[in-house]
């Protein structure tokens, strides 16, 4: 006797949800509004109520703002979910692609950072990905000419934000999810754009898999097992650190292996052929005062003190800041660096100070040289990075430079006495080496 459909994706939800463990507090679904999403909220709401699933159950609906129907889109799954009386959190997408911009790796990124901002070590999203979907993406890196990291495809657990995102239906078939949405008469959005074909995800599901299906039997789930047993394989040890001299001392191939497993540690982002190409060339190769770099995602490929690190993207700085201030007030500067003070050393000052941009050709006299030098010079002699030096400010009394957070007081109007206040510039941590 077959077994059903239903019985296929309830059976599958249900042992991957009992391996999750009791210390998940909430269960988060991705709700498009789509079949595929339709059915892991159904299966999910009647395991909720038969008891399997413990927890909360809520769902999130991204309004990417991409399709004029969005609006519409939005309130039927808030429909659907007041049905069945899931609470529903509905979020929209401020921003637009720019020109050039890949749509779907925008409203991607875009979705993922909302999604975050919801997510806590005791809860999980999960999202509705299914075998063929795990198929589309393997042959998508295949064409991009990925490595192993990248032929992966899509993992069943990872990472996102203080949370995990989930894949339960990674293994299940399309066809048995189709099938359980007819048996249940699932009402669903269905999105012309996933017709257009000039998406190549979009293209390969209409022109490409349907030749391989009628030539192979079961194609999407043999190119997903083969996904499978690569994400099985072990990953490489990530090094530490990224010493340029250590990396200089090994093959270009373990080299790369080295760079991709760091990077892959860090951030949880698998590096092309071509952008661990461009660290090879640019960053390893690059002379000392040479400062390449290379964004990836969120996160940028920096060279500084003879070692390859990984920062968050910065925000511009500020610009042209000239703002009064008391000494020992605390003043958020950006959201890379706030002004803080120590007490038993520093500057004795009973009136404002102007807080004022730097010049890197002015001269400063710290406490610690005999002689004064040029700004730029004692940042330098500092260790300050280079992409954080723009964000470096000055304490000015009557146009006299008197301090630099976090660098130095000028020799004159340094004192050790219980009244004074040491600068100090906090970098928020992700700005640093990660």
């Amino acid at each position: 006797m077959s077994t059903s459909p239903s019985a296929t994706c309830e059976q599958c939800l249900e042992r991957f949800i009992k391996r999750q463990g009791s210390a998940i507090e909430r269960w988060l679904v991705g709700f498009s509004g789509g079949r595929d999403s339709h059915v892991l909220l159904d299966i999910l709401y009647q395991l909720h109520n038969s008891g399997k699933l413990h927890a909360q159950l809520s769902a999130i609906h991204v309004d990417h703002g991409l399709h004029p129907q969005s609006n519409q889109w939005a309130r039927h799954c808030q429909t659907i979910c007041d049905n069945y009386q899931i609470p529903l959190t509905i979020e929209t997408v401020k921003k637009q692609p720019v020109p050039g911009e890949s749509i779907e790796a925008f409203a991607r990124q875009a979705r993922y950072r909302l999604i975050e901002q919801h997510l806590t070590a005791t809860t999980v999203f999960l999202s509705a990905h299914h075998q063929r979907d795990q198929a589309e993406t393997f042959l998508l890196q295949l064409m991009r000419g990925a490595g192993p990291d990248g032929l992966r495809a899509m993992p069943v657990v990872r990472r996102l934000g203080a949370g995990q995102y989930l894949r339960p239906l990674l293994n299940v078939n399309y066809d048995d999810i189709v099938d359980y949405a007819e048996q249940h008469h699932l009402f669903f959005i269905e999105d012309d754009s996933n017709d257009d074909q000039r998406f190549d995800r979009n293209y390969l599901r209409h022109q490409v898999l349907p030749v391989l299906e009628r030539r192979f039997a079961n194609a999407a789930h043999r190119i997903a097992l083969s996904a499978k047993w690569l994400a099985e394989l072990p990953d490489m040890p990530a090094p530490a650190a990224l010493s340029v001299e250590d990396l200089n001392a090994l093959s270009e191939a373990e080299q790369k292996r080295h760079i991709r497993a760091f990077v892959k540690a860090k951030i949880g982002h698998s590096l092309s052929q071509a952008q661990t190409q461009y660290i090879l060339a640019h960053h390893l190769n690059a002379q000392a005062d040479k400062h390449p770099t290379l964004t990836i995602g969120d996160y940028v490929m920096r060279r500084h003190a003879g070692e390859l690190c990984l920062t968050a993207q910065l925000p511009p700085p500020p610009e042209n800041i000239e703002q009064l201030i008391s000494v020992g007030q605390k003043h958020s500067l950006s959201p890379v660096a706030t002004l803080t003070w120590t007490a038993g050393q520093g500057i004795v000052c009973h009136r404002p100070l102007m807080l004022r941009s730097l010049s890197g050709s002015e001269r400063f006299h710290p406490q610690t040289r005999n002689k004064a030098t040029t700004v730029k010079k004692c940042l330098h002699e500092a260790h300050i990075p280079m992409w954080l030096r723009p964000f470096y400010i000055g304490l000015y009394m009557n146009d006299t430079l008197i301090a630099i957070p976090g660098v130095g007081i000028s020799k004159p109007h340094y004192q050790q006495d219980p009244k004074a206040y040491l600068p100090q510039l906090d970098i928020a941590p992700e700005f640093r080496k990660l």
